[in-house]
């Protein structure tokens, strides 16, 4: 019976020294400096070049939305409108205004940025007033032709 011990441990320890040396050759040989586990050739050509891509995909995904964005709102353009006898302009805040022709008059205090002034009554044709708050009104007197950069209603 001792026999049978003997060899039963001898077999077992030769099993894990034969388990030991495999696991040590296999670690040894997954990978060096120069060429690691995940080899330096794979991020090279194949991880690195569809990461670039997918951030160039979004890149360009982002420059296009801004783009139309830009095409929306980004251009200031002034509109012409008929204001008739009577009517009140009603600026929001930041707006421009452009007498062409005709006559109105305002009482909130807009600011004449052609002579730069602040300006209570009478507007004068051919200048550019803005208004420096929310909701300052323009009264029309006779019929005008008024150039808007920015948030009115008529009323």
């Amino acid at each position: 019976m001792k026999k049978n011990k003997w060899t039963a441990r001898m077999a077992s320890l030769a099993l894990v020294l034969v388990t030991v040396v495999v696991a040590a050759v296999a670690a040894g040989t997954q990978g060096t400096q120069s060429d690691p586990l995940v080899t330096l050739s794979y991020l090279n050509e194949k991880a690195l070049p569809e990461i670039l891509a997918q951030v160039d995909k979004k890149v360009e995904e982002g420059t296009l939305e801004l783009r139309e964005r830009m095409e929306d709102k980004g251009q200031a353009v002034f509109q012409t409108a008929e204001i008739g006898q009577g009517k009140t302009v009603t600026l929001a805040a930041g707006s421009q205004l452009l007498l062409r022709s005709g006559a109105a008059s305002c009482g909130d205090g807009l600011i004449d940025l052609t002579t730069g002034e602040t300006v209570w009554g009478e507007l004068a044709v051919n200048h550019l007033y803005i208004a420096s708050g929310d909701a300052q009104k323009v009264t029309v007197a006779d019929k005008a032709t008024v150039m808007t950069l920015g948030g009115y209603t008529v009323k």
